[in-house]
C-alpha cells in the first residue's frame, strides 16, 4: 500500500516522525489478536518508506500538478485520492476558498472506474473563531455532504466541549 502526504515542506520531517512513533510494529498487531490468523500489516520502517511527501500549498500549488507526481509514483495514467486527511488548516477567513477548491479538486481526482467509490475528506480542526468556523462550513456545505463525527467515536481529548471538531465529507452528486 502506498501512501502520499502532502502539506508545507516543513511538515514533512514532523509528520514522518509522527507516523513512525503512532504504527505499530507487526509484532504488536500480533500481541492484539493472537487467535486471529491474519495478514499482519508491515512494520514501522515499510510503512514510512511508502510514504511520499509531495508539498502542496493550497493557496499557489495546482492539484493538477499532484495528479501527475501521483501518477508517476504508481506508474499510471491518471491517479485518484481514496482519502483526504487536513488537520488544523481552517484557522483565518482568507484561507477558506483556498483550502476548500483544494479539497474539491483533489475529491475529484478520483478516476471514473472507482466512481462507486467516492473520495473522503476529513477535515480536523481547533474552533478559534465560531466565523471562521462558520463561513469554512457554509463554503464547504456548497460542494460536499458532511457529517459532523459523533462523541462516540472520538477519543476523550475530542469530546464534548475541547475546542475541537471533526467532520467528514464526500462529493455531493452536483459537484462530483
Amino acid at each position: 500500500m502506498a501512501y502520499a502526504s502532502s502539506s508545507q515542506r516543513y511538515v514533512s520531517r514532523l509528520l514522518k516522525q509522527n507516523i513512525e512513533n503512532n504504527t505499530p510494529t507487526t509484532s504488536e498487531l500480533q500481541n492484539q489478536c493472537p487467535s486471529r490468523k491474519k495478514k499482519a500489516s508491515p512494520p514501522v520502517s515499510d510503512t514510512t518508506r511508502n510514504l511520499d511527501f509531495m508539498e502542496l500549498d493550497w493557496e499557489t500549488s495546482y492539484v493538477q500538478s499532484l495528479q501527475l507526481l501521483l501518477a508517476q509514483e504508481r506508474g499510471a495514467n491518471k491517479a485518484s485520492v481514496d482519502l483526504v486527511i487536513a488537520c488544523d488548516c481552517v484557522y483565518n477567513e482568507s484561507l477558506i476558498a483556498p483550502f476548500v477548491r483544494t479539497c474539491l479538486d483533489l475529491c475529484r481526482l478520483t478516476e471514473t472506474e472507482t466512481a462507486g467509490k467516492p473520495t473522503i475528506c476529513v477535515v480536523a480542526q481547533q474552533l478559534r473563531s465560531p466565523e471562521v468556523f462558520e463561513a469554512w462550513l457554509t463554503e464547504f456545505l456548497g460542494y460536499f455532504r458532511v457529517w459532523r463525527v459523533p462523541d462516540a467515536y472520538l477519543s476523550n481529548g475530542l469530546r464534548g466541549n475541547s475546542g475541537f471538531v471533526i467532520h467528514v465529507g464526500i462529493l455531493s452528486p452536483v459537484n462530483a
